[in-house]
């Protein structure tokens, strides 16, 4: 894909040593609250050249709506229950629970944090109309795009962060996990993604 040069995601590789403490996009961000602030002004500044209107909601068949609050109905939206413990606890090698701390309604939030070496897994899921037609919308005319091309419409955000369409939203998520490379990194953040994008709510 990028022919004999080395993949651009690989140059993203973290630049800690190995007893550093992890520190996830932006400086390569310290902790997961850091990325999610990353990741929320990239979501608004390529929102804005998105038509803000609501799709029409054709809802989803078959997915798992019970893990997900219905859209617009004013709660919030249970991420912590769109990555399983399984998934986590591969990633951070301890099982612990998912803690949000957002407030607005129709989106979420959740993070995991190993406290022992401050690794972690976030995950936002954005308001309804931010990816319209689940797609995600390019960059605002006069910013700069800080992102790679990834697969299936996704964009790599670095440091482990995958931004993503579903449910009409831009979402992302992060795996920030030093033993792993930029590149593997980027790849479990996009296993991740591929697992929650039919469990979005329109």
């Amino acid at each position: 894909m990028w022919g004999n040069k080395e993949d651009p995601v690989q140059q993203q590789d973290i630049s800690a040593t190995a007893t550093s403490r992890p520190r996830p996009i932006a400086n390569l961000v310290r902790g997961p609250v850091a990325f999610l602030a990353v990741a929320a002004v990239w979501s608004v500044t390529s929102a804005c050249g998105s038509n803000a209107t609501t799709a029409t909601s054709s809802g989803p068949g078959g997915s798992q709506s019970a893990v997900a609050a219905s859209p617009h109905n004013g709660k919030r939206i249970d991420a912590c229950s769109m990555i399983s413990p399984q998934d986590v606890s591969s990633l951070l090698g301890v099982s612990v629970a998912g803690v949000s701390t957002g407030k607005e309604p129709d989106m979420g939030d959740c993070t995991w944090t190993n406290t022992s070496t401050e690794e972690s897994v976030s995950l936002t899921i954005s308001n309804p109309g931010t990816a319209l037609n689940n797609r995600l919308p390019p960059p605002a005319p006069g910013f700069p795009d800080p992102t790679v091309p990834g697969p299936d419409g996704m964009r790599y955000l670095g440091g482990g962060g995958v931004e993503f369409a579903a449910g009409d939203r831009t979402n992302t998520v992060q795996v920030a996990v030093l033993r792993l490379s930029a590149g593997e990194a980027n790849a479990a953040a996009v296993n991740l993604a591929r697992k929650i994008t039919p469990l979005v709510p329109r």
